[in-house]
């Protein structure tokens, strides 16, 4: 079944487990980005940074960053509800590298729904970043917690 949007205000209970939620777009990682993330997180690895020591690896080019390529998948999937927030992440993985000038597209699922407490409820989405070639690139689990209606 499909969540009704990318971003939604529901309470926690009209919330139901296997929902999911793909982009419409997509978005291309690009040097201006890998360059702009380098500084604002002081991460200049060679990788992302040396296009000798990047051909040198065993990758074809430089890489971006997993966090880069993770706050951008963020940006496109999450669900901006405004009764819910950010509990953390779990088992988030950079399981393929991903190079200047890939194509990324998010998805993201709920894989489980459960009382937190008396005012809230823990929804927890699967969330995951593929290429264009269909290739997954990324996986983590998002915690988040949702008002409760009663």
């Amino acid at each position: 079944m499909d969540a009704p949007a990318k971003d939604t205000e529901r309470y926690f209970e009209a919330i139901e487990e296997g929902e999911r939620y793909s982009v419409d777009h997509q978005r291309t990682i690009t040097e201006a980005d890998i360059v702009n993330f380098a500084g604002i997180s002081s991460d200049f690895h060679p990788l992302h940074m040396s296009k000798t020591a990047a051909t040198e690896s065993d990758f074809d080019g430089r890489i971006a960053h997993g966090n880069l390529v993770f706050s951008i998948a963020e940006a496109m999937v999450a669900d901006m509800n405004p009764r819910s927030f950010s509990y953390g992440y779990d088992d988030l993985r950079f399981v393929d590298p991903v190079l200047v000038d890939t194509t990324i597209s998010a998805s993201r699922k709920v894989i489980e729904t459960e009382p937190y407490n008396d005012d809230l409820g823990r929804v927890v989405y699967e969330y995951e970043v593929q290429d264009e070639a269909g290739e997954t690139l990324l996986v983590c689990k998002h915690i988040t917690l949702v008002e409760r209606e009663s």
